[in-house]
């Protein structure tokens, strides 16, 4: 258990997931101001990657918290779902995604790069709420 909570806990595996995050927030914009239809698909590699990474994160912290092991504060299991969440939202809104669909079902139009810069700033945020709840508990 003290390994998964040392990997867990890893100030890297943060750092990657939100400076990910920051990196795909920051293209979405671009994209947006360029007025882009759409991302290219090195854009959801690196998306793919990212949620990787954070999968592992989630994984691991599930399996610590299973284990018996509890955080500073409630508040992190609380930022980990809104984190887990993010995620499925973001794999979900690729092309082809199940949200993708739901949200081009309709006439309005859907704006990839900007709808992508707000998820993502978002989930930047939310994953380093997450880690100074899980760290400090506060």
């Amino acid at each position: 258990m003290l390994q998964l909570l040392a990997i867990h806990a890893l100030p890297v595996l943060t750092a990657a997931t939100a400076a990910g995050n920051a990196v795909l927030t920051a293209w979405a914009f671009v994209a947006h101001r360029r007025r882009q239809v759409a991302l290219g698909p090195t854009f959801w590699r690196l998306l793919l990657l990212v949620l990787v990474v954070l999968a592992g994160q989630v994984i691991t912290g599930a399996l610590v918290a299973v284990s018996g092991a509890r955080p500073r504060t409630q508040l992190h299991y609380l930022y980990g779902a809104l984190v887990t969440t993010g995620a499925v939202v973001q794999f979900g809104l690729r092309p082809q995604g199940f949200l993708r669909v739901a949200m081009t079902r309709n006439e309005a139009p859907f704006r990839e790069p900007r709808s992508l810069a707000i998820v993502c700033v978002t989930q930047m945020l939310l994953i380093l709420r997450a880690y100074m709840t899980g760290a400090f508990g506060h």
